[in-house]
């Protein structure tokens, strides 16, 4: 079992290196969810510390954005990176298309929740899986059982929650004339959920810390998100050593919608 750290900086990723197997690497301008972005110059620097490098490029494609995405998909492979975390099937196909080796995660947040799923991209030669946050330790487990695949599942972050292309944060300050903040919550029923606005839109994020690093889950990577996470106490969790309280998340709260 390897960790992965979705990381916010180039220091930080030199400060780690020796607590983690994997860095997890939003792209600049290709990817969503996460406040700090990584060019692809950034990456290259990276690869000196000798470890599995990810690049995320987890945003629908919009079709004046296919050629910016063909020629990151040429630069990453150059690259030689361990793997690219996907969401628009633009990316399988380009693979295809442009005859590329690199490695594919499926990554489509809340939609990777089940094995048949998982398998039919690993048939289509996608031999990697992020699983949603929102699965209990018992679809995890299935999961796990039924594939081939290898599987990423978040034990230790903040969640993202909700993304929507539009500036809900911007526009909320330009009409009441009010000055940005650096940190901006949305506050109901008492707790606090952290939302960012970039220049692709805005995410909202849970209000908790997931905070699960006891628990007995059977996967290849353990995700450590540091988003929002002071860099002290994110060494201290890939440490092991937790100050954070204990917060499961979904892992043993099953999911149910009913119609009334």
């Amino acid at each position: 079992m390897k960790k992965a750290a979705i990381i916010s900086n180039i220091k930080q990723a030199k400060d780690i290196q020796e607590y983690i197997d994997a860095y997890l690497l939003p792209l600049k301008d290709l990817s969503i969810n996460y406040p700090n972005t990584f060019s692809l110059e950034d990456i290259k620097k990276l690869k000196d510390l000798n470890k599995e490098i990810f690049i995320i490029l987890n945003k629908n494609i919009h079709n004046s954005e296919v050629e910016k995405l063909k020629k990151a998909l040429i630069k990453i492979e150059k690259l030689n990176i361990s793997g690219i975390f996907f969401y628009d099937i633009a990316i399988p196909n380009l693979k295809q298309k442009l005859n590329l080796k690199v490695p594919l995660v499926w990554s489509e947040e809340h939609l990777t929740t089940n094995y048949g799923t998982v398998n039919y991209w690993y048939d289509k030669n996608v031999k990697y899986a992020y699983l949603s946050s929102e699965l209990t330790k018992r679809e995890i487990d299935e999961i796990k059982n039924n594939t081939k695949s290898k599987l990423f599942v978040n034990v230790f972050g903040y969640i993202p929650m909700f993304t929507s292309q539009r500036h809900l944060v911007n526009n909320y300050l330009e009409t009441f004339n009010l000055k940005s903040k650096h940190n901006n919550f949305i506050e109901k029923e008492g707790k606090k959920y952290p939302i960012i606005d970039t220049n692709l839109g805005t995410t909202v994020y849970s209000n908790y810390i997931l905070n699960a690093l006891d628990i007995d889950l059977k996967v290849d990577y353990l995700v450590f998100n540091s988003t929002f996470i002071n860099d002290k106490d994110f060494i201290e969790v890939l440490k092991n050593e937790n100050k954070f309280p204990k917060e499961t998340g979904f892992l043993y709260k099953e999911t149910i919608y009913k119609v009334k």
